[in-house]
């Protein structure tokens, strides 16, 4: 728990979001623990963060491993950090057993998955795999009109003496573990998740445009009031989605100007999270929405773009089998689940096999300060994830298998 200390707030949960002071310190913790265990530490233009131990085969492309430290403002413990420490602590036990393994394996700490202040997230992933340019990343601000530009340039200077890697190495194989994020496994009392793919997802913006007034002297009739749009927008969005299998539509944050107790608000700023297994069926949605909003609009103007949009994929059915295999031969309970929040492995399996190993979140609750997974799924997690990662470093390719999973 030392490293939920850092940022830690009332409840016992954590705000540790990316690039913040409280991030930063994160980082000299990880890498501090990477130091003690005899890892190579290097970083990356976006300020990804990686832990390698040398395979006996060095040149052969790497099996990674990882997820973030990055949290939202009210997160729980858990949430990404899970990942990177089960990373950290899995190399560990491979150091001290002294167990073979060919190819090198590398820990990595991505930059910015979750996009509560710097938005949308995922920023290390997809730079790294080059879905987005670093150049369009930088010009990211923050809601005090700090960018991600200045940020990285004040990391830089905090960690001069990082060896500095290139975008685009060749990965043999990504593999992700993190807590679930919903009530499956712990319903069913399954240690483990074998996760087969993550549902497609839009995010959203919608502007509604009014004109400020005195709220004192102006009459209904002459008002054109964002508030009263934007709320009629909203109820009939939820009405219009509520009804379709499996869709989830948040309205997660308004913004709203000059948001003062006594002027008609001009401006209304929100966010839309769309998500769905079927990325037809999310398509049909994202146009819809255009549509709704159109329509419900009486006297503002509108105006309604996407900022994030991601597919739903599927992992593949060779990292997924040998994650299956290492849970049996170890005997901890696994079972295939399909996840349903967005996770860096997502953009990994865009250049590369991946796969995810979910642990069990009690009640299903995340990015909240209650946020907990126990001790023992932890371990068993991790167990399983630490076996996984040798037998892909053994293999020759991603297909075959190594003499201890035949």
């Amino acid at each position: 728990m030392e490293l939920a200390e850092i940022g830690g707030i009332a409840g016992g949960g954590v705000n540790r979001q990316a690039l913040s002071d409280e991030e930063f310190s994160a980082r000299e913790l990880c890498i501090s623990w990477a130091e003690a265990y005899g890892l190579g530490i290097a970083t990356d233009d976006i300020g990804n963060l990686f832990f390698r131990v040398e395979g006996s085969e060095p040149d052969l492309p790497l099996v990674m491993t990882g997820s973030h430290i990055d949290s939202q403002p009210t997160g729980g413990k858990f949430d990404g950090a899970f990942g990177v420490l089960a990373g950290l602590e899995a190399v560990r036990a491979v150091i001290d057993s002294g167990v073979d393994h060919k190819r090198s394996i590398e820990v990595v700490a991505w930059l910015n998955e979750e996009g509560s202040r710097f938005a949308p997230g995922m920023m290390g992933s997809e730079a790294f795999v080059g879905v987005r340019s670093l150049d369009e990343i930088k010009q990211v601000k923050d809601k005090n009109g700090v960018s991600v530009e200045d940020e990285l340039a004040r990391l830089e200077d905090r960690f001069a003496d990082l060896r500095k890697l290139p975008f685009g190495r060749e990965v043999f194989c990504f593999v992700e573990a993190h807590i679930e994020q919903g009530p499956i496994l712990e319903k069913e009392k399954t240690p483990v998740g074998a996760v087969t793919g993550i549902q497609g997802v839009r995010r959203m913006r919608v502007k509604i445009t009014g004109e400020e007034a005195h709220a004192g002297t102006t009459p209904y009739d002459l008002r054109i009031d964002a508030v009263q749009e934007a709320s009629r927008v909203i109820e009939k969005l939820y009405e219009a989605f509520s009804d379709i299998e499996d869709i989830r539509f948040t309205v997660g944050m308004l913004t709203i100007k000059p948001n003062v107790p006594s002027v008609v608000a001009s401006e209304v700023l929100f966010s839309i999270d769309l998500r769905h297994p079927s990325s037809e069926t999310l398509a049909t949605c994202e146009k819809r929405i255009g549509e709704l909003v159109s329509q419900s609009v009486t006297n503002c103007s509108a105006d309604v773009w996407c900022i994030a949009e991601a597919d739903t994929i599927t992992f593949d059915e060779n990292v997924i089998g040998a994650i299956e295999v290492e849970s049996q031969r170890l005997n901890i309970p696994c079972r295939r689940i399909f996840s349903g929040a967005g996770h860096d492995a997502r953009q990994m399996s865009y250049v590369c096999p991946s796969g995810m190993i979910f642990v069990p979140s009690c009640g299903g609750i995340s990015h909240n300060v209650n946020e907990h997974t126990d001790q023992s799924d932890i371990v068993a997690g991790t167990e399983v994830l630490c076996a996984t990662l040798v037998e892909l470093a053994n293999r020759l390719e991603i297909s075959s298998k190594t003499e201890s999973q035949i």
